[in-house]
């Protein structure tokens, strides 16, 4: 296997386990009989379990701003609608959150909890994005396009509360199959929420 799948395999299958035991319970044993490699092959890769954990989780953030960027889509931002921009963002959060049961699993609900270094990596993706939707309303405000009287940091604080706590509830919690139709329609009900935000 090529070294740069074999790492893949390792954090994939820390990923599973620490979302089915906890960390505290997943030793990197389990992972070594999960990945089905050798002891000496996961340290070629990362330090200890810690390292893995904090790997996994910043790769995550990475590819969520990557994911909510208009970088790759076909809008453009100079013609695109504050609304439309906001759709973009929560739709684009929840279909990620979706993606990935497990991880959401860790993000929202494991590492709640966890001390240290492992604690606040965990709780740089609920600040990464209330810290998204801070700028963006910012923006909004400078350009025309929200209200000047919305209190950035409230409304920030409640969006990105409202996208994980739904997260959560529908992706973990509920254990039930949901569609990306869903998930647009879960977008649409958070933007008709905050509707009056925007001038």
């Amino acid at each position: 296997m090529e070294a740069s799948l074999r790492k893949q395999n390792i954090l994939t299958c820390a990923k599973n386990l620490f979302s089915e035991k906890g960390f505290y319970n997943t030793q990197i044993s389990d992972i070594i009989n999960e990945a089905r490699i050798a002891r000496g092959t996961v340290y070629q890769y990362f330090k200890n379990k810690d390292d893995i954990f904090i790997t996994l989780l910043k790769n995550y953030y990475e590819d969520w701003l990557s994911r909510v960027s208009l970088d790759n889509e076909s809008m453009d931002l100079k013609t695109i609608t504050p609304k439309n921009y906001f759709r973009h963002r929560v739709k684009q959060t929840l279909l990620f959150l979706a993606e990935d049961p497990h991880l959401c699993n860790i993000v929202l609900r494991i590492g709640i909890g966890l001390q240290g270094d492992l604690g606040e990596i965990v709780k740089q993706f609920e600040q990464k994005i209330n810290i998204t939707v801070m700028n963006d309303l910012i923006l909004g405000i400078k350009t025309g396009n929200v209200k000047k009287e919305v209190d950035v940091e409230l409304i920030a604080c409640l969006i990105s509360g409202s996208l994980l706590y739904t997260a959560y509830h529908y992706f973990v919690h509920t254990n039930e199959t949901i569609t990306d139709t869903d998930i647009i329609g879960l977008s649409e009900k958070i933007l008709f929420t905050y509707e009056n935000i925007f001038i």
